[in-house]
Order: structure tokens, then C-alpha cells, then sequence
């Protein structure tokens, strides 16, 4: 394999194109599978799911409303969907370290370790009388705190509790894409334990799997970790014959033993047109996103650097543009932003529209 047929390799791994795989996958075993998903921009996260299950978002938001799957602040202090069950061993993982790092932010707004134990009184006592509660219906249960109404009280507060696996967001509110607070003990009746060593190849292992081939560099990045212990974990498992170390233009990586027969059996499957939300894992679960979108255009999808990704428009393997849904009842369903000169196909974009989880 070489550094032009590292995209298509992905977007084999993470299941947006080929269907070789011997079952058919769920919302639960699309989010496993894949570590964790980022939610920030929750409705899109839901159609990153779903072009993956081949399904409708409805189906997504159906396995939410289960317990299958939540959402929590689980790495780099960024929100994500996780399979419910794994929700302890990733926070055991990454939450004490979250926390560590945005201690100062918590003096600023004056909540401490007191303020944050009342809080976790006030939201069991008011999750277990009333349910899973909105997250304006949580900070009213914090009222009798009187922290203040500024962002960063309520956000610190919440984040906190659930970077303790105190709360998590369960089930959707109904015709929001928003998600309701729940007590993770009660949601979450058995949760998967492993302790640390065992829980950071179980995520690299997977992570490798789903997202291969990536760097270590890659997997420091996405899990917020340090490099060190990351690639201990990487090559505990290239041991254990779970993933395989390669050589791509002279940098280490590590994938699936089998992607390369895969690569080979779908490559044409991979060169299809693609609508994708502005966070999907293609372009946000690497450090180094060059083999998909050319740093000459990264500006273009992330104008800010960081923190909002637009949708992107995948052919050939390659990002070519930016698109957005029309707001006209009638005619083109898409707004199309090309990259420069880049010449994209309007109508295979539109007859992809017509049957995208985003728009049906």
C-alpha cells in the first residue's frame, strides 16, 4: 500500500464503502466498532451512524432510546457517542485527566469539590423522582446551589459529573436533536469493567481496526493520550497477531491483517461519491487528514482550525467540496462548494442525496 491508497483503506475500515463484512451492522456495532463517535454536532453524528448501518436516523435515535448507546464527555474534553456498557472503562481511561487539565477553569467559575458533590445529591434525587431529565430541567435541580447562571457554571458542573460517571445523555428528546440526562448506575446496569492496561488495547485495538491504517500519532490524537502508553498498547496488540504493523512511504502504521485483501476486493467500491457530515471520523479521527482532504483545502472544511468541521463532499476517495442542504422545497437538494478548480459531478452528488439518511 502507498500513502494514494491510504483513503480508500480507511474508508474501507470505517465501513462507509464495501460490503464484505459476513453480518450486518448496527447503530451499537458501528459505535463499538469504532471506539467512540463525535457528537458534538449531535444530528450529524446520527447520520455518520447511519450511512454506516445502511439504515435511517430514525433506527439511530431508536438505539439511543434503548440504552444502547450514549453520550459523554469521553476524550480531548469533547463530546462523544459510546456503547453504553463501555462508557466506565473509557472514563477510567481519560476522565481523571479531563478533569485534571480544566482545573483552573473550575476555580475561575468557583466550583469546587463541595459545589460538585451537592450537585451529584441534586441530580440523582431529581433524575430518579422525574427520569431522564433535559439539560435545562438538570440545572434547574441545581438551583439550590446558586452557582451562578453563566455558561461556565453550568457547564463545568455538567461536565464534571459526568466526567466522574455520575451522569451521561441517554434517550433523545422527541423531534430534537438533543439527548436527555441520565444516572449512569441506573442506565448502565452492567457495565463492562476492565482496568486500564486491558481497557487501552481493547480502544487501540479498535480503534486500529476501524479507523486503519493510522500512526501513532493518529491514535495519541484521538484518544487525548500520551504517545507513550499508546503505543505500548499498539504494539501489545501487533503481538497478539489483533492488528498489523506496515510500512507506508516510510512511516510505521498500524491496520487490519486483513485490509489489504479487503483494499484490493473494494477499491472500486471506494472511489463512490460520498455526503458526509461535517464531523464524520474519515476527516476527524486523524491527526494527519492528508490522504483524505489536501491540507491546501483543510481551511475550507475546518475554517477556525478546530471545533467545527463543515460537510464534506467525498469522490474518488478524496475530499472535493464542502455542502450544505438547500433550503428550496423544490429543485436541487444540495449546496455544493467546490475546492478550487476541482470539478465535482452535480448529478451523481444529487441521486446520492435522494436516498441520504440526512435528507429522507
Amino acid at each position: 500500500m502507498d500513502s494514494h491508497q491510504v483513503s480508500a483503506a480507511r474508508l474501507i475500515s470505517q465501513g462507509l464503502v464495501d460490503a464484505t463484512a459476513s453480518t450486518t451492522p448496527t447503530p451499537l456495532s458501528v459505535v463499538r466498532n469504532l471506539g467512540c463517535v463525535q457528537a458534538q454536532a449531535l444530528g450529524g453524528a446520527l447520520v455518520s451512524i447511519a450511512l454506516r448501518t445502511g439504515t435511517s436516523v430514525t433506527a439511530v435515535r431508536a438505539a439511543m432510546d434503548a440504552g444502547d448507546i450514549v453520550r459523554s464527555w469521553t476524550q480531548r474534553g469533547t463530546i462523544h457517542l459510546v456503547a453504553a456498557d463501555d462508557l466506565g472503562w473509557v472514563l477510567g481511561l481519560t476522565g481523571q485527566r479531563t478533569l485534571k487539565s480544566v482545573a483552573k477553569r473550575r476555580e475561575v467559575f468557583g466550583i469546587d469539590d463541595a459545589m460538585v458533590d451537592a450537585a451529584a445529591q441534586l441530580a440523582e434525587e431529581a433524575i430518579r423522582d422525574r427520569g431522564p431529565l433535559a439539560r435545562q430541567e438538570l440545572l434547574d435541580a441545581f438551583e439550590p446551589l446558586q452557582a451562578g447562571k453563566e455558561y461556565g457554571h453550568e457547564r463545568y458542573l455538567i461536565t464534571t459529573l459526568a466526567l466522574r460517571n455520575i451522569i451521561a445523555q441517554g434517550p433523545m428528546v422527541e423531534g430534537k436533536d438533543d439527548m436527555k440526562y441520565v444516572l449512569t448506575a441506573d442506565w448502565i446496569p452492567n457495565p463492562i469493567e476492565l482496568d486500564d492496561e486491558a481497557a487501552l488495547h481493547e480502544w487501540m485495538t479498535r480503534y486500529v481496526l476501524s479507523h486503519g491504517p493510522v500512526t501513532v500519532e493518529d491514535a495519541a490524537r484521538w484518544t487525548g493520550l500520551p504517545k507513550t502508553p499508546v503505543r505500548t498498547a499498539l504494539a501489545a496488540a501487533v503481538s497478539a497477531d489483533e492488528i498489523v504493523e506496515v510500512s507506508i512511504d516510510g512511516r510505521d502504521h498500524y491496520q487490519a491483517p486483513e485490509l489489504a485483501d479487503r483494499l484490493h476486493e473494494g477499491r472500486s467500491r471506494a472511489n463512490e461519491l460520498l455526503l458526509l457530515p461535517g464531523f464524520d471520523e474519515i476527516i476527524l479521527g486523524y491527526k494527519d487528514r492528508s490522504a483524505t482532504l489536501d491540507p491546501a483545502h483543510e481551511k475550507l472544511v475546518v475554517p477556525g482550525g478546530n471545533g467545527m468541521f463543515k460537510n464534506t463532499l467525498i469522490d474518488g476517495t478524496r475530499a472535493q467540496a464542502t455542502w450544505k442542504r438547500s433550503p428550496r422545497k423544490t429543485g436541487p437538494r444540495l449546496i455544493i462548494d467546490p475546492f478550487d478548480a476541482q470539478h465535482v459531478d452535480v448529478d451523481r452528488a444529487e441521486a446520492v442525496a435522494a436516498s441520504h439518511p440526512a435528507f429522507v
